[in-house]
């Protein structure tokens, strides 16, 4: 673990220097050590896959597997939004984003199946979700069970540094065999 204390956070797989001196700023993470000790407050469970017709009232974050149907970019300049209609072959919702639209659109594909987590809201009598974590089955296997919520900045989380990112990060660290030495003693 004394290894852990030294280890510049910068040096953990995806992190780098400018993340690292973002992490110092906003939540005093500098090392490996810092890292594994910055504690989820909560969790959300990544076990089970809901049909949208099965949405009522206010639902928690889900997961929802299917396909993308169609993508529409409305509204002009600051109102500019992405809204795709997504089925999971029971019934369809409304998917918008808000920020990183170019990207996100070239990015997704109506051939292809995705796992997507967030929280459906209704709006306008129609299910709805915001900005969700997007998935292709393959790498949704890996995002399984429960996972943390971590504490975050909203200057993080403008810098797409979210729940998920700590996560892999933290994945990546325990990964590292070079920087976890066991610490009991071979005999």
């Amino acid at each position: 673990m004394q290894s852990l204390r030294r280890l510049d956070i910068k040096y953990v797989k995806g992190i780098g220097p400018q993340r690292a001196e973002l992490l110092s700023k906003q939540l005093g993470i500098r090392t490996a050590y810092d890292l594994l000790h910055h504690f989820p407050t909560s969790y959300v469970d990544r076990t089970s896959i809901y049909s949208i017709r099965d949405f009522t009232g206010d639902m928690p974050y889900v997961q929802v597997k299917g396909r993308f149907v169609n993508f529409n970019i409305l509204g002009e300049g600051a109102k500019t939004r992405l809204v795709a209609l997504f089925t999971d072959g029971s019934a369809g919702m409304e998917v918008v984003w808000f920020k990183s639209i170019k990207h996100i659109r070239e990015s997704l594909h109506t051939e292809r199946e995705y796992i997507l987590f967030g929280k459906p809201t209704s709006f306008n009598g129609r299910w709805q979700m915001a900005h969700p974590e997007i998935d292709t089955l393959d790498k949704a296997v890996a995002q399984q069970g429960l996972r943390g919520v971590y504490p975050l900045t909203e200057t993080l989380r403008n810098r797409n540094i979210g729940s998920r990112q700590l996560h892999t990060w933290i994945c990546a660290l325990l990964d590292s065999k070079a920087a976890l030495a066991d610490p009991l003693p071979t005999s």
